[in-house]
């Protein structure tokens, strides 16, 4: 009997303080809640990396070229630093000393464009590419690539086009009459090329200064240098959070080169510009995180001969050129 006694003297002693501690961590978790009104619990927060590597920038703004477009996506700029920029159904162009010289309607919106060597424009146009003069009067429309095209970066050389479509896994190259030579990039394990991974529409090429082509494979954050027939030439990757690599699902979305052979690359998610050289060791920041409106995405580039960085900034609705900071004496 005595024994039955103490078992519920202890059993009611262990309800009112399993009772007393539910109610005191049940008022901690309430006032918890209203000092963190608002706040998601489950966010994933950027801001180490996001206000890292200040001290890396060697680039200032230097200027700022205001657009008139309600959507921008991408620039262009020639031989004689003409800036060419493709938004709405727009084309406008900029002469080198930002001054608007011309506007032209499209049929239809340009995803990505470049500017060969005679003044010859060519846009990306749905599924097809389209050459127009320096006027922009329609030279030609080339064959249209299938419905699964997205055409997301155009590069021209002397010879050769180049045209990356992030829907079909692959770059295009064409000769300028249009013509398809050949398809870049497909998994081809017995020539060790991987396969593109492009989990969104930012998928850039380019030609390099001994005409070789570069192709960014962005889900693996990797630089794909390749032949003209096809085969992997050479390949480097950097994948980190921190400034000196790319990180997230599909960086870097945008590149360019310098007159040095380094790459200027721009990303989203963490929205900066940066520079690595040929073999893909960080260089240096041109802007952080912290320039950019938070969402900022479709950060386009360019280079100019003075090996200025122009920046499409979709969100602001400008063109951000930035050149490189003299150094101190």
């Amino acid at each position: 009997m005595q024994k039955s006694k103490s078992d519920k003297i202890l059993t009611a002693v262990i309800v009112v303080i399993s009772v007393a501690g539910l109610v005191y961590f049940g008022l901690s978790a309430i006032k918890d809640d209203s000092k963190r009104a608002g706040e998601n619990p489950f966010e994933y927060k950027l801001d180490f990396f996001e206000n890292s590597g200040a001290d890396k920038i060697a680039y200032e703004e230097h200027k700022t070229i205001p657009l008139t477009l309600k959507e921008s996506y991408a620039i262009a700029i020639d031989a004689n630093d003409k800036l060419y920029v493709s938004g709405d159904r727009t084309l406008l162009i900029f002469d080198r000393d930002g001054r608007r010289k011309a506007v032209i309607t499209l049929d239809q919106p340009v995803s990505a464009l470049d500017v060969d060597a005679n003044g010859d424009i060519y846009c990306a146009a749905g599924e097809h590419i389209e050459v127009l003069d320096s006027t922009g009067v329609k030279k030609a429309r080339w064959e249209d690539l299938g419905d699964d095209a997205i055409l997301t970066s155009i590069a021209v050389g002397e010879a050769d086009v180049y045209a990356a479509d992030a829907g079909q896994l692959l770059v295009w190259r064409f000769n300028k009459d249009g013509d398809i030579l050949g398809k870049i990039g497909e998994k081809d394990e017995a020539r060790d090329i991987p396969g593109f991974i492009i989990p969104s529409p930012y998928f850039d090429v380019l030609i390099d200064a001994d005409g070789f082509l570069w192709a960014i494979n962005t889900g693996r954050h990797q630089f794909e240098n390749y032949f003209p027939d096809g085969g992997l030439r050479s390949s480097w990757a950097r994948t980190s959070m921190t400034v000196d690599g790319f990180s997230g699902c599909c960086n870097p979305s945008h590149v360019a080169l310098l007159p040095d052979g380094s790459f200027v690359t721009s990303e989203k998610g963490i929205p900066r510009v940066k520079i690595h050289n040929r073999i893909g060791e960080f260089v240096c920041l041109v802007a952080a995180a912290n320039q950019f409106d938070r969402g900022t995405v479709g950060l386009d580039l360019a280079v100019d001969s003075q090996a200025r960085i122009y920046v499409l900034d979709p969100k602001r609705r400008q063109v951000r050129i930035f050149r490189k900071m003299e150094a101190e004496q």
